[in-house]
C-alpha cells in the first residue's frame, strides 16, 4: 500500500516536473521570438533616415558608404534591361543614385519623358505614392559635379534639374535621363560651339562624331554614369508615342536593382 502510494506521488511530481519544463520550453520560445521580432523591428527602423534636407544631406552623402558607388545597376521596363555604371568623379550624384536604389525609390516610376532622338527620362509618375516616397526621403537639391570632364555622349546618364532660378546648375534627386542624341559632322559641331558658346576639344568631336550625343547639354548637367548594356532598350523607349508634352501616352514603369555579382 505505502509503495503503489509512493509510486502514485512520485510519477505524479514527475509529471509536474515535466508539465513546468514544457511551459517553460514554451515561454522561452515566445521570448526568444518576441525578441527576433524587437531586433528585427529595430533594424528595419535603424535603416529608415531622418528625411534629408538642406543641411544634412551634404554631410550623408560625403560619408555614404563607398561599397556599391562602382557596381552596376539594372533598370527594368517591360521592353528589356539597361545596364548602368556610375563615375567615381560624381560621388555625391553616385551616393544619391545607390541610396535612391537601396530604399526601392525608382520601383514604380516610369520613364515619363520620351523625346526621339534626345533623351528618355526616368524617376516621376503621377502615383501619389511616389509623391510620398520623395516626402520620406527629402527635400534637396545636388551640386553640380564634373561639369566639364563628363559629356553628353550617346549612353550617358545624367540628372535632371530646373532651369529656373538655378544658376549654379544644382541637379533633382530623383530624376534622371539617358542621353541618345545624334551624329554630328565636324561643321554641325562648329555651329554648336558658336551658338551654346561651348569649346569641346578635339577628343569631344572625336566622339561625338563617330559614336554621337547631345554636346548642347555639355556644361548644364550633371553626368554620374553611362549605359553598359542595352541601348537598343533605351532606343526602343525613345520612339513611344506621346503627346505634346513628352510623356509617353503608354505608362512606362520601371525597377531599378542592383545586379548581383
Amino acid at each position: 500500500m505505502f509503495t503503489k502510494t509512493s509510486i502514485s506521488t512520485s510519477t505524479l511530481i514527475l509529471l509536474v516536473l515535466f508539465a513546468f519544463a514544457g511551459c517553460d520550453s514554451k515561454v522561452t520560445a515566445d521570448s526568444n521570438q518576441e525578441i527576433d521580432q524587437v531586433k528585427k523591428g529595430a533594424e528595419k527602423e535603424s535603416k529608415q533616415q531622418v528625411p534629408l534636407n538642406k543641411d544634412s544631406y551634404l554631410s550623408f552623402f560625403s560619408n555614404f558608404p563607398k561599397d556599391h558607388l562602382e557596381d552596376t545597376f539594372v533598370v527594368h521596363s517591360e521592353f528589356g534591361e539597361i545596364e548602368i555604371v556610375l563615375f567615381s568623379n560624381t560621388p555625391l550624384h553616385a551616393a544619391n543614385f545607390v541610396h535612391l536604389v537601396e530604399n526601392e525609390y525608382f520601383n514604380g516610376t516610369w520613364f515619363h519623358r520620351v523625346s526621339a532622338n534626345h533623351v528618355i527620362q526616368a524617376g516621376n509618375s503621377d502615383n501619389p505614392q511616389t509623391v510620398k516616397k520623395r516626402k520620406i526621403i527629402g527635400e534637396y537639391l545636388l551640386p553640380a559635379e564634373a561639369l566639364n570632364e563628363n559629356h553628353h555622349f550617346y549612353g550617358a546618364v545624367a540628372a535632371a534639374r530646373s532651369y529656373k532660378n538655378n544658376p549654379e546648375k544644382r541637379s533633382t534627386p530623383f530624376e534622371f535621363y539617358i542621353s541618345l542624341g545624334e551624329k554630328f559632322s565636324l561643321a554641325q559641331l562648329n555651329i554648336i560651339e558658336e551658338k551654346y558658346n561651348l569649346s569641346l576639344s578635339p577628343k569631344q568631336k572625336e566622339i561625338y562624331q563617330n559614336l554621337g550625343g547631345s554636346p548642347h547639354l555639355d556644361g548644364e548637367h550633371t553626368v554620374f554614369g553611362k549605359v553598359i548594356r542595352g541601348m537598343s532598350v533605351v532606343e526602343e523607349i525613345s520612339r513611344q508615342e506621346t503627346d505634346s508634352g513628352e510623356w509617353p501616352l503608354k505608362n512606362i514603369p520601371i525597377k531599378v536593382r542592383l545586379k548581383s555579382k
